[in-house]
């Protein structure tokens, strides 16, 4: 789980960052959307809610000390139910492997640290765990976020140790999609070092793919930071390999990035399209609920689209199910809709699918813009990101575009264009 920015330093970075431009026509994957700590109640009710909001993909940590809690004592069984109830209901399982146990201390007390003498045993603990789940767990992360909270030894241990838990979970299980990374944004920025010595040191020729976690103070610089992970994982040929397997923002707590209840679902639906749109293979959001006790400043109890588990009301689960369900199949072209005297402020992203069509508006400036949308095809609904609820809208109509997402969607081909 993510330990985010520290309050002083973060505070200097409250400006807000441009929309980059150079975004290219690509295909956002059927099954981008994922959801971190889901399928945790293993319940019928869960399931159907995963499903109504459009997600594929779950992330659980599949933690050391849970599965081996003294030398050679295994006990699979609440990952086995996890991973069988997932799998009944027809989801996907990506599982992150870590992290350190207390009976490899001296001092009986887990360090987020491995010593190099006692690798062969998290090494035991990987193979033994990919070769349990193989053909059941779809994908495997080496470790997560070491760069910020969970690693605390030097970071030229951690690289051979990615490598060799890397060349375990292949032994053990060849076909599966394999990441590594897992990288956090640090306190200053991203951690370019430690990302250039987990891919110059080998520790990733194993790895499918890059797992990224974007936490940042808002969609816009959400966005920039990808760009700059990007730019990083393209000199060593990962560029288009990349998953968020994090990404999300609290509504409380003393954390940087907390956004207000009322905002949130504007910032679930820009991060999701300003992410999608820039080819991650998964966008998993952080996370489905929040507990069912809430500290007031602790900002990791505020993460959830929904209150909790037993309180099922939204506070941004219409917004991520919006994005799921429309965004995903779909291909995304940044020359459409065909725009006329519109101001830079106005942002519209255009995805095309098989037969439903959706456009996305906001606008960034002061002031809201007015826009004269024209539809081609039938069934033109506009959708609430807040309420979910689904309007028609005619085929030409003057919409008032805020920051508030602006989100319709539509059947047919044509073109579609926007104007003053």
């Amino acid at each position: 789980m993510v330990r985010l920015l520290l309050l002083l330093t973060a505070l200097l970075l409250f400006s807000c960052a441009s929309m980059p431009e150079g975004l290219i026509a690509r295909d956002i994957p059927p099954d981008v959307a994922g959801m971190v700590h889901a399928g945790r109640t293993k319940s019928p009710e869960e399931y159907a809610l995963l499903d109504d909001m459009g997600v594929t993909w779950m992330l659980t940590t599949f933690y050391w000390s849970g599965i081996e809690p003294a030398d050679d004592q295994w006990d699979f069984a609440s990952y086995d139910a996890y991973v069988d109830a997932a799998k009944a209901a027809g989801k996907k399982v990506l599982g992150v492997l870590g992290y350190d146990v207390p009976w490899i201390h001296a001092e009986g007390k887990s360090r987020y640290y491995i010593p190099p003498d006692k690798r062969p045993y998290f090494l035991d603990y990987v193979r033994t765990t990919a070769a349990h789940f193989k053909g059941r767990v779809d994908a495997w992360c080496v470790w997560n976020e070491p760069n910020f909270s969970f690693w605390s030894g030097p970071e030229g241990e951690f690289f051979p140790l990615v490598r060799e838990a890397s060349q375990a979970v292949r032994e053990a299980d060849p076909g599966v999609i394999l990441l590594g990374g897992a990288f956090n944004r640090g306190v200053f920025g991203l951690p370019r070092r430690f990302i250039r010595g987990l891919f110059a040191s080998g520790a990733m020729d194993q790895a499918d793919a890059a797992a990224f976690h974007p936490y940042e103070l808002n969609p816009q610089r959400t966005a920039k930071l990808y760009d700059e992970f990007q730019r990083e994982a393209d000199a060593y040929g990962f560029g288009g390999r990349i998953w968020i397997t994090e990404a999300g923002y609290p509504t409380g707590g003393w954390y940087p990035t907390a956004v207000s209840e009322k905002r949130f679902p504007a910032y679930v639906i820009k991060t999701f399209v300003l992410l999608a749109v820039r080819g991650p293979q998964t966008i998993f959001w952080y996370q489905l609920f929040d507990p069912e006790k809430r500290a007031w400043g602790n900002s990791e109890d505020f993460f959830g689209l929904l209150r909790s588990a037993a309180d099922r009301r939204s506070k941004a689960a219409e917004a991520y199910k919006l994005c799921a369900r429309y965004l995903a199949g779909t291909r995304y072209d940044p020359a459409k809709p065909l725009r006329n005297g519109l101001p830079r402020s106005l942002h519209s992203f255009y995805f095309e699918g098989d037969e439903t069509h959706a456009l996305v508006l906001w606008n960034e400036g002061l002031f809201p813009q007015r826009a004269r949308v024209s539809l081609p095809g039938t069934g033109h609904t506009r959708r609430d990101p807040v309420s979910g609820a689904a309007d028609p809208i005619p085929p030409e109509t003057t919409l008032k575009v805020g920051a508030m997402p602006v989100f319709i969607t539509w059947q047919g081909g044509g073109e579609a264009r926007i104007s003053r």
